[in-house]
């Protein structure tokens, strides 16, 4: 090797490195700084879900869920986005497909993104639900006549319910249970009596999914569901006393369907004074004749699915 290139080589090794740049600082020390805790909510299903083949059609699941919690006022691009947990520009896809196929439809005054007619189309094509919902009506209709008060027809979807009919003698502004209204299963005293229904294991999973629901919408003083829950579970009946609504109580019993698993529940509900706690079983009396007939009006539209088992073919057949 000759001078002149061992020379060069020396003199390369013993360079001094470059001083790093400000961003170059910046980033080493953000990498070496320790996670932040957070008391923050944990971000809504649609956003922590990791990537699948079907991911689009979850979305679009879960957009569709959300047009349902406000099917008469509707959402704003931002509010749903944000509930969603997804981009302002993934969503607007996402709806805009939703819109042309009439999944959703949106008023152009205000700007406001609804369910769309699409929805009463397919519902109506679930033929045993149909009669099953008129039974439910009949049985609101004949509450509401004995109690004097407003009563509910519930169905669970999953980890909430959906208000399935409503029946009243006089309109009480308390009560913001419209139908097609969808909430956290804790929220009511119908969601409750679903919830008491559960096992264990199952209840427990479903009360921390509502607790971050509740915790997304900044829903006041979530702890009064705990305590109604508590108190129905003691009880062996859903008893909400004003912890929805001030002066409001309500009763709710549930209503069982596949297998004996709660399918939904009926409520009534009214005034403080018109429904005091001394009354809880007469309440109670007068919705089991009605979870009765429910029963076998389920298990006559559902044959082999309800609390009954299927019959078993003669061999000798």
């Amino acid at each position: 090797m000759s001078t002149s290139a061992a020379s060069v080589k020396l003199s390369s090794k013993s360079a001094p490195r470059p001083a790093p740049t400000p961003a170059a600082k910046a980033r080493r020390a953000r990498a070496h700084r320790p996670a932040a805790q957070s008391n923050a909510p944990s971000p809504p299903p649609a956003a922590r879900k990791p990537a699948t083949g079907t991911q689009a059609i979850e979305r679009a699941i879960v957009l569709m869920k959300l047009l349902a919690t406000r099917g008469r006022f509707g959402w704003g691009l931002t509010d749903i986005s944000r509930r969603a947990g997804l981009d302002k520009a993934t969503v607007r896809r996402i709806l805009a497909c939703l819109e042309t196929e009439r999944l959703a439809g949106r008023d152009f005054r205000d700007h406001r993104y609804l369910p769309g007619p699409m929805l009463i189309e397919l519902g109506l094509s679930v033929f045993p639900y149909q009669p099953y919902l008129d039974e439910c009506r009949a049985s609101i209709a004949q509450l509401s006549q004995r109690t004097g008060g407003t009563a509910f027809a519930f169905l669970r979807s999953g980890s909430e319910y959906v208000v399935a009919g409503r029946a009243e003698q006089t309109h009480h502004r308390g009560m913001l249970h419209e139908v097609g209204m969808r909430r956290p299963l804790l929220a009511s005293a119908g969601g409750i009596a679903i919830l008491i229904a559960l096992p264990a294991r199952e209840r427990a999973q479903v009360v921390r999914e509502n607790f971050e629901m509740l915790a997304r919408t900044d829903t006041p003083r979530p702890e009064r569901f705990k305590r109604m829950l508590a108190r129905s579970l003691e009880m062996g009946l859903a008893v909400n006393l004003e912890d929805v609504a001030p002066g409001v109580h309500s009763f709710a019993l549930s209503v069982p369907g596949y297998g004996g698993a709660p399918l939904g529940a009926l409520s009534v509900a009214g005034p403080a004074q018109q429904f005091p706690l001394a009354q809880a079983e007469r309440y109670q009396s007068i919705m089991a004749k009605e979870v009765m007939r429910l029963t076998r009006c389920f298990d006559e539209l559902f044959p082999g699915r309800g609390l009954a088992p299927p019959a078993v073919p003669d061999a000798a057949g």
